[in-house]
């Protein structure tokens, strides 16, 4: 079974879920297996219809999302980066940090020296004034 802070609720699933739910979900490992693919199928279906009922009662303005206003849509990418990195694992969560460091104009060298041990970083650090010493003697 996987630790429970691998993932995180978003605002739809708090909207969408509820205990008694997350009750049963949590009671599937003790089910056998055609249980356990019915009750799992009873609760998406439960969170699919209390979604279709979200949209059409227009509550989906006090999640935050699919509601902004025309004039409000200019979030940038940035923030969008921001709002999914949580969910992502350490290696997505990598990928979201080169993508926005290239964005903030970070060099490739620069963004490649964050995965580098500290004694490895050192050992870059002296390579690269070796270079540039080297580079201004010529």
């Amino acid at each position: 079974m996987p630790p429970l802070n691998d993932y995180k609720l978003t605002d739809l699933d708090y909207l969408i879920g509820d205990h008694h739910l997350q009750m049963i979900k949590a009671a599937l490992p003790y089910l056998g297996i055609p249980e356990q693919r019915a009750v799992s199928l009873f609760v998406k279906a439960q969170e699919l219809r209390k979604t279709i009922e979200l949209f059409e009662t227009e509550e989906v303005a006090s999640m935050g999302i699919c509601s902004l206003e025309k004039k409000e849509q200019n979030t940038s990418v940035r923030d969008l980066l921001k709002a999914i990195r949580p969910y992502g694992n350490p290696s997505e969560q990598d990928m979201i940090d080169m993508a926005q460091a290239f964005m903030d104009g970070q060099t490739p060298m620069e963004q490649l020296r964050r995965f580098l041990t500290p004694e490895q970083q050192s050992r870059f650090e002296t390579m690269q004034m070796m270079m540039t010493a080297f580079q201004s003697m010529a």
